[in-house]
């Protein structure tokens, strides 16, 4: 029997030359469309997406007009297996692949105006070129690879990588904030992990409290993370991010660096960054975005990215002729204060796993090692990610976050 990382290696069967026709086809730019050939092959490693299924399709295809033309697809799909990964995406009333599906079609190209408009050139997502619902959820794009993109080769950005991170993230909720603004339909959506029931597979907050055991002075953080338990500190996270900001975006909601693509030059220095995954979409404080990310941001460089961000979201707004009231810095320093909590989660979960050396964590093979408790104790005592730990901790400690947590219901 088929298992969900199985699931992610075997292309189904309705990916066929009858599909690929009709994908072609879609936008109208082409037409009699005969495919010749192709060949599918997973588009990610195992893991990678964990709410979908996506396989590379090169496909060689004639129409009357050309013979012989090419083009390589990506095909992402919502998964069929039974088991954790189709519970994720099923079990509970947020619709994910279909939030994918109206932001590819009814909001991501209009956010591209928006940022043409104000002077911003470098792309923003994949060219999506084909859509359905029924009779299944399927997305269709073009191939990032094809174009010069790659998934990164680093989990923790240098300098450079940081202020491309955070200018496209002020982009795209500027983007976002003028379409609402504008009465843009639908925009108010809830996603994110936090409106899905808890995933107990992971015991983030315990892995936190093992590590700082290992270090000295750090007795009255260890005192108080004893107290707080992975599902506590997942529901003070869910009640924050449910109340609405002193203003609000929409969300990418997982904005983490495996959920961009980028072009490098020849030092691998990052030029440019294509968002990717628009499934946990979340209208609400865009703090909530702003943590995730800055779960790989040593503390101390956070407030430079920060101001980036925020600046780069004005300009957007001001050069694409936004009408209402711009949002203040200070409001916006006053979310981040509000969001505290979610500092001490991405602590304990993205730091974590972002930490990990890319190059020797098979994916799959980490699914596995998230139920090893000696494994995983190991691993929390690392260097990279203590280093985190003795920057941050300390911040929440004495800024009460963590007592704020212990006293919530």
């Amino acid at each position: 029997m088929m298992n969900f990382v199985d699931e992610e290696s075997v292309p189904p069967e309705w990916i066929n030359s009858d599909f690929l026709k009709e994908v072609l086809e879609f936008n109208g730019e082409l037409k009699g469309v005969l495919i010749d050939e192709y060949e599918t092959a997973p588009a990610v490693g195992p893991c990678d997406h964990f709410a979908s299924i996506m396989f590379r399709t090169k496909i060689t295809y004639s129409t009357d007009e050309k013979k012989g033309q090419t083009c390589s697809v990506i095909i992402k799909a919502i998964p069929t297996v039974e088991g954790m990964k189709l519970d994720f995406v099923t079990k509970n009333d947020l619709d994910y692949f279909g939030t994918e599906i109206f932001m590819y079609s009814k909001v991501l190209g209009k956010c591209d105006e928006i940022l043409k408009s104000a002077g911003c050139t470098d792309k923003l997502v994949a060219k999506i070129l084909y859509y359905s619902v029924e009779p299944r959820k399927v997305l269709v794009f073009e191939d990032l690879k094809e174009l010069g993109y790659a998934m990164p080769t680093r989990m923790l950005p240098n300098e450079e990588d940081a202020k491309i991170f955070f200018t496209k993230l002020g982009q795209y909720h500027a983007a976002v904030f003028k379409l609402e603004s504008e009465g843009h339909e639908g925009m108010k959506r809830r996603g994110t992990m936090f409106n899905a029931p808890p995933m107990m597979i992971f015991d983030g907050v315990s892995i936190l409290c093992d590590a700082v055991r290992t270090l000295p002075g750090f007795e009255i953080a260890v005192e108080k993370l004893s107290q707080i338990t992975h599902l506590k500190l997942f529901e003070k996270c869910k009640q924050i991010l449910n109340t609405p900001g002193s203003y609000n975006v929409l969300n990418h909601g997982d904005y983490h660096v495996r959920n961009m693509m980028f072009k490098t030059d020849k030092d691998e220095t990052v030029e440019q960054a294509v968002l990717v995954d628009f499934q946990m979409c979340n209208w609400g404080s865009p703090a909530f975005d702003l943590y995730y990310i800055a779960a790989v941001i040593p503390y101390s460089k956070r407030e430079k990215l920060f101001k980036l961000y925020f600046d780069t979201f004005i300009d957007v707004l001001v050069k694409s002729g936004f009408q209402g009231n711009l949002p203040t810095y200070e409001l916006l320093q006053k979310e981040m204060k509000r969001y505290q909590s979610f500092d001490l989660h991405f602590l304990c979960t993205s730091t974590f796993f972002m930490t990990l050396d890319p190059g020797k964590t098979d994916p799959a093979e980490m699914m596995k090692l998230l139920f090893n408790k000696e494994v995983l104790m190991e691993l929390c005592t690392r260097p990279k990610y203590l280093a985190f730990v003795k920057e941050l901790l300390p911040i929440l400690l004495e800024d009460g976050v963590l007592d704020e947590i212990i006293r919530s219901n």
